[in-house]
């Protein structure tokens, strides 16, 4: 068996003396990058405790090892492969020590590797959590050519109805989205709409609770999506490049996701590149529909393309463009919605950045990015036909066809200073972010219809108005943090936030304070513990609405006569007059390595939002009378949440993680009031929309046994390995409305049944043609629990609380071309 080629550089003094001996060093990883919070172990031959040190942002380290004399070393990382040496010979006068750290992938290569287990880092203030590439990669979730469906998989996230992501109880717009740091939200609307390969992700790490205030625009969490480099070697890799064949209501390629992956050196131990493609074609069939009408289909393409160029060792220069296109067709078809009722929806996205990366003599480090995106949607309905609402459900034309352009422009600026010993160490840093967005939008609506459960008219519903929206914005943010470590087990963080943006035209102080505590009486549990002001990003569709169209909307009696003159309905704001929404966090934490190798972990986290947007109702009421709901501060929203976790590490490389989450999201203001939202009722408080009481979450992946018996099975067994995930929640809720599209009683006031699904796959890696596959195959929704992600809610209707129910029990396949072994 051969050995992973780990480029470790030792310059070590054979002379073995009995004093104190200080090895210092720098970590870097197989691109030659810097890796910071790599935790060095140094133990001499014969003792039990090792002599340890990280590694700062330059990736140098300082280790104070008691004598001289010989010394194994191991060094790890979560997200980098563990790296083990013995026999290095430890004297007064050694060199630098150069260590190589490589980030997991999936090897093709026969290697003996170990990945970085979870451990309890000491050091780190910050609520943190990672999914590697394998992680990403070996568990079967639903939906798995999304990396956004990989997200429930951390604890505390959770995917909506509608498919959108909520991070510790907040709304999709309070989370700060990155791609390599750089900013990758929707401009408008502030969700993740951006689509990158499963293949080219290498780490995805979310941040809740306590996380510095380099991420400011969230309040939820930061989500940072790091995608992979090149290194040395040419590699190639495919999935699922067969389609799939569905014979439901006739022969169909029902769904096809092949994904293509290239990289390597453009100049070996110099430049690199990295490229990842990846497509989506699925065709999806309402059984309740009638054949011909029955069928939504969509493709959506995506590409990303990076390149790292080391100028010199201490100056590094990276590049990236983006591309995704999306075509939906018949985009929200359901049982209560025909085909007629869809739209046609396209959107485009182009998004380029550039970085580089300088290390000066004496320790600082000076990095300066900028990226730049442009977006389209375009979203059209099938017709011009009257819209109409009933309690048996929605025929006719949706009534909105919208044209949105976007952009952005970002800069960054960051600088670690060197080490600072005061009273302990100090690391400092500072940066900026500034960025410029902007959109222009054009909607036009028709007449739209509400009817009874006797077919009669209740509601008729008419717009006038541009329907042009216009709006630009920058913003800017400072912000300085300082890690000090006074004494040994304890590290405190403060920091500050500056920021300023053109709408508002406040300065907002945003402090953040965490602490991590790990006392020698405690048998290796740390603590932790933050406090931070956070604020979230600007929502410019809210902020723009008042510009949008007017609707006019006549009531009728059961007769079938008007009920009085057309009532105006629309949005009004002033800018003047608005604040940033913000929100106080507190976190508590403690965790700890338990007994059989699992690593444990309770937290708590606290959130509570103030001076959140809303559209408030006027004071007398909805009706009668014009409508003007006014753009205000009024929106408060609480989040508590208890949280266990455990996980574990078998074998080197195969993990468990399984988790159980007791928590409440509401807000004081449950209703969300727009032209495309066709139902009245007061606003009130009561539960998200995303509330999930309690939540069990596990998945994991081991190597099947290996068993006596014939060769053949022998041969089957071999190389064979089972993952799954299992997901149990409470339902989320949903509010009644009758036949007039009122609101019925509280907002959210029901919920769906509860949810629960299990997905167990097996993977055979196999050679053929000299080259290494590999093959998964597995059932999702094991137990074929019913899972609705639809419901007829109006209370007048004969199937009221009717369910449409989800993913039912499917068969998955995965085919994965690994390369030459």
């Amino acid at each position: 068996m051969g050995r992973l080629p780990f480029a470790v550089g030792l310059v070590w003094c054979a002379l073995t003396l009995s004093a104190q001996v200080d090895v210092s060093g720098r970590v870097l990883d197989e691109n030659g990058t810097a890796v910071s919070g790599a935790r060095l172990e140094f133990l001499l031959t014969g003792e039990v405790q090792p002599a340890v040190a990280l590694s700062d942002a330059q990736g140098r380290f300082l280790a104070e090892l008691a004598r001289g004399g010989r010394y194994s070393l191991r060094v790890r990382k979560e997200g980098y492969f563990e790296l083990r040496e013995t026999g290095l010979e430890a004297g007064p006068s050694a060199g630098e020590l150069s260590v190589t750290l490589n980030h997991l992938r999936e090897l093709v290569e026969r290697v003996d590797v170990v990945y970085s287990p979870p451990a309890v880092d000491p050091e780190a203030t910050s609520d943190r959590k990672q999914l590697n590439a394998m992680q990403v990669l070996a568990v079967p979730y639903p939906a798995s050519q999304d990396v956004r469906s990989a997200l429930p998989m951390f604890s505390g996230v959770v995917q909506d109805n509608k498919g959108l992501v909520h991070f510790n109880g907040g709304s999709s717009d309070q989370v700060n989205y990155t791609l390599d740091q750089f900013n990758v939200s929707d401009p408008v609307t502030g969700l993740l709409e951006a689509r990158v390969s499963i293949d080219a992700v290498r780490n995805l790490e979310l941040e809740s609770g306590r996380f510095s205030p380099s991420a400011g625009r969230g309040s939820s969490g930061s989500l940072n999506l790091e995608t992979g480099m090149g290194d040395d070697r040419f590699r190639f890799g495919a999935t699922n490049f067969v389609p799939s064949i569905g014979v439901e209501r006739g022969l169909v390629l029902s769904k096809w996701t092949p994904r293509f992956t290239v990289s390597g050196p453009l100049a070996r131990s110099r430049a690199w590149f990295h490229n990842g493609f990846d497509a989506f074609y699925d065709v999806d069939t309402i059984r309740e529909l009638p054949r011909g009408q029955d069928r939504s289909r969509s493709l959506t393409l995506s590409n990303l393309t990076r390149v790292q160029v080391n100028l010199t060792p201490s100056s590094i220069l990276s590049a990236s463009y983006l591309v995704n296109y999306i075509d939906r067709f018949r985009e929200g078809l359901s049982f209560l919605d025909p085909a007629e009722t869809t739209i046609h929806r396209r959107r485009s996205l182009n998004m380029a950045t550039v970085r580089s990366q300088t290390y000066f003599p004496g320790g600082w480090l000076v990095e300066i990015g900028f990226a730049a995106g442009r977006g389209v949607l375009r979203e059209r309905p099938e017709g011009n036909s009257t819209f109409e609402i009933s309690p048996l459900g929605r025929r006719g034309n949706f009534f909105v066809d919208l044209a949105r352009n976007t952009d952005r422009q970002q800069w960054l600026v960051t600088g670690h200073l060197p080490v600072v010993q005061m009273r302990g160490s100090h690391r400092i840093r500072v940066g900026a972010d500034l960025q410029r967005s902007g959109f222009d939008q054009l909607a036009t609506r028709h007449d739209y219809r509400v009817l009874r459960a006797d077919m009669s008219l209740a509601r008729q519903v008419s717009f006038t108005g541009g329907g042009r929206l216009r709006r630009r914005h920058f913003e800017t943010a400072l912000y300085a943090d300082d890690r000090w470590a006074p004494v040994e087990g304890l590290v405190l963080e403060a920091g500050l936030r500056l920021d300023w943006d053109q709408i508002v035209r406040d300065l907002l102080f945003s402090p953040r304070l965490s602490a991590a505590w790990t006392p020698g009486w405690a048998g290796g549990v740390k603590l932790a513990a933050g406090f931070g002001v956070f604020n979230d990003a600007l929502n410019l569709l809210m902020l723009t609405r008042h510009q949008d169209q007017y609707s006019l909307t006549t009531f009728f009696s059961k007769d079938g006569l008007p009920s009085g003159e057309p009532v105006i309905m629309g949005f009004q704001a002033d800018e003047q007059s608005l604040e940033t929404p913000r929100a106080r966090i507190y976190s508590l934490s403690a965790e700890r390595v338990l007994p059989g190798g699992f690593l444990g972990k309770a937290s708590y986290l606290h959130r509570a939002g103030w001076k959140g947007l809303t559209s408030a109702q006027p004071p007398g009421g909805l009706l009668p009378g014009p409508v003007y709901y006014v753009l205000r501060n009024q929106r408060g929203d609480r989040y508590d949440a208890v949280d266990l976790t455990f996980r574990r590490t078998f074998a080197g490389q195969y993990e468990w993680l399984a988790g159980y989450t007791i928590s409440s999201a509401r807000t004081n203001a449950v209703m969300e009031y727009s032209l495309e939202n066709p139902v009245f009722g007061g606003q009130g408080p009561g539960p998200w929309n995303w509330d999930t009481p309690h939540r069990l979450l596990s998945w994991g992946w081991a190597p099947v046994p290996s068993v006596r018996g014939p060769r053949f099975v022998r041969s089957v067994l071999q190389e064979l390995s089972v993952s799954y995930l299992l997901e149990a929640r409470s339902g989320f809720p949903f509010s009644v409305v009758n036949e007039e599209n009122f609101v019925v009683g509280r907002p959210n006031r029901r919920r769906f049944p509860s949810y629960f699904n299990l997905n167990l796959h097996f993977e055979k890696k196999f050679r053929f043609w000299r080259y290494l596959w590999a093959w998964r195959c597995g059932l999702n929704n094991l137990t074929n629990h019913g899972n609705p992600n639809v419901v007829n809610n109006n209370i007048d209707s004969p199937s009221f609380l009717a369910y449409g129910r989800g993913q039912q029990r499917a068969w998955n396949v995965r085919l994965r071309f690994l390369g030459r072994r």
